[in-house]
């Protein structure tokens, strides 16, 4: 063994000692969880399109995203889900088209104090009216209020006594009927009638393609979608093939959620995709949250998630609203969902809660196929392999092949998975050892071959019990 201290010369009598920090255990790398999301800005943000920035206070981001755009409702849902969440803020490419607008025509005059509110998914913008307002008067305060309240996705303007209301950002799915905003005008002022809301519906579609183009490079863990259409989610699941590829090596999983009437049909998109990095969240009918701030607060959970395999059955998303009773999934929809691989959410203890988390994995060549239908494996694989690359790039990095580098990669495969059979996420290592095997490639002067089993453990879903009754 040739020994080289990497001390400098010198001439000077005395004992030298320098340090190696690389020589023992690593240990296993931290698991953290960086988020992208990926959304419009209004026209108050600076964020230039297709330019991967990240952030670190609430007020960076709405320099950067515009209050009250998409990109910051679904900046809000994430830390409102996880404050500690770390978020990289994407804009995509422009959408060629124009914002939905939504008009509602006051009249009357108050014959007693009230109040006259624009409500927007649940959020309630209000102002006082007294004795003796005109309906244009009161239209015109109205409007001042929504543009004096920052988080309002929407600017107001008033004419005469109608309020008009723009969404800040453009494109259809910002105004869809199941997933996107939802207004209503709303009047308690007597003498002040609030006519029925006209709305025209915003124009133009998203394309990731470009945002996805942007990110490629560089690996970000969650990547939330604000759209769940099937053209942007095969982009999206082509992009996480790609990247997560063995010559790139940057495992990722995406994350859109969407509104739907039944489970069946949620169930249908999933099995167009049908990947294990995809995931589709799906909430009944309607829910006082737009689809963007729901896949937002899903993906901050997901990377809340320091341990890869561990369940997240009943993990509530802090912040976001709960369905009306006639808007929640029954028991047997919730199956229908899990296994078309859609992740169902359900109310629980009042708040909206993951059911299971699964992937969009549910069959392999129309056949159901379970391993790779909980998004905790594909977890766990990714950090195994994080964890193996880690060990090779300290240890095995510029060395040559001599007669005992293969014992020795060997070994510290072994050593990194019985890591991680300590932390429960992988088990039975011992029983796998004959199949760790590092031998020299034939063909191929310089490489190494390596065969890594990777008994996962699962994670505990279920619990079958039968109770026998004795009288």
């Amino acid at each position: 063994m040739n020994l080289n201290p990497n001390i400098p010369e010198t001439m000077i009598p005395g004992t030298y000692t320098g340090y190696n920090y690389y020589a023992g255990p690593n240990g296993l790398p931290a698991n953290i969880q960086k988020v992208l999301l990926i959304g419009d800005v209004s026209s108050a943000g600076s964020l230039a399109a297709c330019k991967p920035t990240e952030v670190s206070s609430e007020q960076e981001a709405i320099a950067l995203a515009g209050a009250g755009s998409v990109l910051m409702q679904m900046y809000k849902a994430a830390k409102k889900a996880w404050k500690y969440a770390q978020i990289t803020l994407l804009r995509h490419a422009a959408v060629t088209g124009s914002a939905a607008t939504w008009e509602s025509t006051l009249s009357g005059t108050a014959t007693a104090a009230g109040i006259v509110s624009v409500i927007i998914n649940g959020q309630k913008i209000s102002v006082g009216v007294a004795k003796t307002d005109t309906a244009a008067a009161v239209a015109t305060a109205l409007a001042a209020e929504v543009n004096n309240t920052p988080d309002a996705p929407v600017t107001a303007e008033a004419a005469t006594a109608k309020v008009t209301l723009t969404a800040k950002c453009s494109g259809a799915y910002v105004s869809a009927a199941a997933g996107g905003l939802n207004v209503s005008v709303t009047s308690e002022a007597t003498g002040i009638t609030a006519g029925a809301v006209s709305a025209t519906a915003g124009v133009g579609t998203v394309d990731l393609t470009t945002a996805l183009a942007a990110t490629f490079p560089e690996r970000y863990h969650i990547i939330v979608s604000p759209v769940n259409d099937e053209t942007n989610l095969g982009k999206l699941k082509t992009h996480l093939e790609a990247a997560a590829a063995p010559l790139e090596q940057r495992g990722q999983r995406a994350i859109c959620a969407m509104v739907s009437a039944s489970a069946t049909a949620a169930k249908t998109e999933a099995l167009k995709h049908n990947y294990e990095r995809l995931h589709i969240a799906a909430v009944k009918n309607k829910i006082n949250a737009t689809v963007w701030e729901i896949a937002a607060g899903l993906g901050a959970i997901f990377a809340s998630n320091s341990k890869p395999n561990v369940p997240m059955n009943g993990v509530a998303i802090p912040g976001l609203a709960i369905p009306e009773i006639e808007d929640k999934w029954s028991g047997e929809e919730q199956d229908v969902l899990l296994y078309g691989g859609v992740i169902p959410l359900a109310e629980e203890d009042g708040q909206l809660c993951i059911v299971r988390a699964v992937t969009t994995k549910s069959n392999n060549s129309g056949v159901r196929f379970t391993k790779l239908i909980d998004t905790g494996v594909i977890a766990s694989l990714d950090y195994f392999r994080d964890a193996i690359l880690s060990t090779h790039k300290a240890k095995f990095k510029n060395k040559v092949i001599h007669a005992l580098l293969a014992d020795s990669i060997n070994e510290e495969n072994k050593k990194v998975a019985k890591d991680l059979e300590d932390e429960e996420i992988l088990r039975y290592i011992d029983d796998y050892a004959d199949q760790f095997i590092t031998q020299e490639s034939k063909n191929e002067p310089g490489r190494m071959l390596c065969q890594i089993p990777a008994p996962v453990v699962p994670g505990l879903n279920q619990i079958y019990n039968t109770i026998d009754l004795y009288l």
